[in-house]
């Protein structure tokens, strides 16, 4: 399954409907992923997952819980190797984690004995970057993501939505061309949450990075995403990608009056509760 990009930024030349497509930056062919279980079979995570995203796209996993959705990232981020398939990105088969993907988790990650600047400098020093420069990055993504003046607190005298602030400046700190998310607001609660959301989408509409985002939440994804892979239960399967037309930059309350934006929301809830996962549209 092709996942285009959003027309607005295509690039490059070869698309079908006439106009430019960008580069592929993640392919995933043929994957699946079993586990051996101690004591019981073996369990299938993923069954066949065809999937190409385009440098620059905003895509969405959604499914029921247990479908495979945080594995599939995780293939990607190269920490788990595929049972049968490969994933690549940029042409380049995965073998394991790398600096060009970065992962945003929902347990932030971060280190408790550093202060948020030291966290947001630690991968930058271990690629060798000078201290000096190092920290002028880092203060820029601090301000970045709305964080200046905090630049010594330790973790613990955070909220659960700053040191999310963090782990996002600190992956971002490194330049990867993926971000990899997994569901890295469904701890927060609903206020942060959207203003993390909205935060999020200003850093993504800057840069531009590939990113593949796993979530619970429907509204989240269409609110977000330029696409949305809706999976079936498990073994996870794709069994729909939505196109989210909604114009760019958006705006929350606009969106909330917006009948198109109700309807992708009603219309992926239907298709994950319809119960027939039998049935895998192209």
């Amino acid at each position: 399954m092709q996942v285009p990009l959003r027309p607005e930024i295509e690039t490059g030349a070869g698309a079908t409907s006439g106009r430019p497509r960008a580069p592929a930056m993640i392919e995933i062919d043929s994957v699946s992923q079993r586990f051996e279980i101690s004591g019981r079979k073996s369990h299938l995570a993923l069954s066949d997952i065809n999937l190409t995203v385009e440098d620059g796209a905003f895509v969405s996993i959604l499914g029921p819980s247990g479908c495979g959705k945080s594995t599939l990232l995780y293939i990607v981020g190269g920490f788990v190797n595929p049972t049968q398939g490969a994933a690549k990105v940029k042409g380049n088969v995965i073998k394991g984690p790398g600096p060009d993907r970065g992962p945003v988790f929902q347990e932030f990650a971060l280190f408790p004995w550093k202060t948020v600047i030291g966290n947001v400098m630690y991968g930058l020093r271990q690629q060798g970057v000078k201290r000096a420069e190092a920290e002028t990055q880092s203060r820029r993504l601090i301000e970045m993501v709305g964080l200046k003046g905090y630049e010594n607190f330790y973790p613990k005298e955070l909220s659960g939505g700053m040191k999310q602030r963090v782990a996002i400046a600190r992956t971002l700190a490194y330049h990867p061309s993926v971000l990899l998310m997994d569901e890295p607001f469904g701890a927060l609660d609903a206020h942060t949450r959207t203003r993390l959301q909205n935060d999020l989408l200003e850093i993504w509409e800057r840069d531009r990075k590939t990113v593949l985002f796993v979530t619970h939440s429907v509204e989240e994804a269409v609110f977000l995403s330029d696409k949305v892979v809706v999976m079936t239960r498990s073994p996870g399967r794709i069994k729909q990608i939505v196109d989210i037309d909604l114009p760019r930059p958006r705006r929350r309350a606009e969106l909330l009056l917006d009948p198109h934006y109700q309807k992708y929301v009603v219309d992926i809830e239907k298709l994950i509760d319809d119960g027939r996962d039998d049935v895998v549209q192209p």
